[in-house]
């Protein structure tokens, strides 16, 4: 799978998508993806603060999400057209 340093760099210069505070890491979520330990791909990324990001891997996809997970499919789709239509920022 090809990996995309420059978009995870861009991601982790967006917003928290729980808190809304500088992102600063980039979280790959595993949507449709059913290979157990296999890394998503870097175009699955949304930015999670540091804190935000531990607790999303300490409680687990739904729980952290709240049950709302496809609500986060809009944001991601955002960030890659963002991305790859020259806005970088």
């Amino acid at each position: 799978m090809k990996r995309l340093p420059a978009y995870l760099e861009f991601i982790r210069l967006q917003p928290c998508l729980r808190c809304g505070r500088k992102g600063g890491e980039a979280h790959h979520e595993p949507f449709g993806l059913n290979a157990v330990g296999s890394k998503p791909p870097d175009t699955h990324a949304v930015p999670l603060c540091p804190a935000c990001h531990r607790i999303r891997h300490q409680v687990g996809q739904e729980t952290f999400w709240d049950g709302q997970v496809e609500k986060i499919l809009p944001h991601m789709l955002r960030y890659l057209t963002r991305f790859f239509c020259g806005e970088r920022r």
